[in-house]
């Protein structure tokens, strides 16, 4: 009962927020070295323990429409997902996770038809 009383309140949660305030998109800015992805197409977080936010770089192979999920680290249950507009290699976002509970996540950038193309694990502590 409990877990359903906490998942009922985070999908209430999660439900008030605007789109736009889950994930932003910091267009023109410096790719910080510690952010820089060498292959075409990638995914990688600034940090992998956070506390209200997700920092990280996206490397998009085409300008387009991508996702962002969220996902329960041990059930892989969806918990969030935002669609974005990105342009052609380094994409700087912020993904705001200060709502979901202290667990371990993982964050996958697919594309628009749900095509993986990244994964990273993070734990919001």
């Amino acid at each position: 009962m409990k877990k359903i009383l906490t998942l009922l309140s985070l999908i209430l949660v999660m439900g008030c927020y605007q789109d736009d305030d889950l994930v932003t998109l910091y267009p023109d800015q410096e790719v910080p070295q510690s952010l820089q992805i060498k292959e075409l197409i990638g995914i990688k977080l600034e940090n992998t323990i956070v506390t209200d936010r997700v920092a990280m770089n996206v490397k998009l192979p085409l300008d387009g429409k991508y996702r962002i999920k969220i996902r329960q680290g041990i059930t892989n249950e969806l918990i969030s997902q935002e669609m974005i507009t990105a342009g052609e290699g380094d994409n700087l976002l912020k993904v705001y996770v200060a709502s979901l509970e202290k667990s371990g996540y993982m964050i996958q950038l697919t594309d628009e038809f749900h095509n993986v193309l990244g994964n990273e694990s993070f734990v919001v502590n």
